[in-house]
């Protein structure tokens, strides 16, 4: 909990949508209001994530590489 407070809740938290099935980061089309994978298609459940900001960018600069991090979700207990 020390480190969930320093890290994210006293940090600059963002909001990502991350796909149930693939753990890829999922896209929001505002034109069509729709929350989608781009490695699953739209028939997979999208959750929200909250996390640093500072984590974000670490997953996009993995992704830069050419390595597709995956993040596991589980429900908080």
């Amino acid at each position: 909990m020390a480190l969930k407070e320093r890290l994210v809740d006293e940090s600059d938290k963002v909001t990502e949508l991350v796909c149930s099935r693939c753990g890829m980061i999922a896209i929001h089309d505002k034109r069509r209001n729709v929350d989608y994978c781009s490695v699953c298609g739209s028939d997979t459940e999208i959750y929200p994530v909250e996390m640093s900001y500072a984590f974000k960018l670490l997953l996009d600069e993995i992704k830069s590489l050419g390595v597709a991090p995956r993040l596991i979700l589980e429900d908080a207990v």
